[in-house]
């Protein structure tokens, strides 16, 4: 079975935002091993998320894993995402979709954002 990944983010009306978005995808995908992964956005840029699943289904997934890229659990996270993954679910039902956590509070984040006041004091 061919399983991928899609990288969920918001989406920003600053295209370096989102250039920035998607080469952290791109980073991302040397970490992981599976057939297809994948960057795209909720809203407000390109490719959307209906795109990259569409570019994942044509190669073949069977399986997909969407993981947002949010790091608290607001709005997008617990109802706007739910409900486009329901209705992707019907669009591709021949698909299964597994929708990780979004990215939490985790130690591993407070060493970055220490690191990042210590470069400025």
């Amino acid at each position: 079975m061919k399983t991928g990944v899609v990288i969920l983010g918001h989406g920003s009306k600053a295209e370096e935002s989102n250039q920035a978005f998607l080469e952290f995808c791109d980073l991302t995908a040397k970490n992981l091993d599976y057939d297809f992964v994948g960057g795209g956005f909720l809203q407000f840029a390109d490719p959307r998320l209906d795109d990259v699943i569409a570019e994942a289904v044509n190669d073949g997934v069977e399986k997909i894993a969407i993981m947002p890229l949010f790091l608290f659990p607001g709005n997008h996270v617990q109802k706007d995402i739910p409900r486009v993954l329901g209705r992707l679910k019907e669009e591709h039902p021949d698909v299964e979709f597994a929708y990780a956590d979004h990215v939490g509070i985790d130690e591993r984040l407070t060493e970055i954002v220490a690191d990042r006041v210590k470069e400025v004091i």
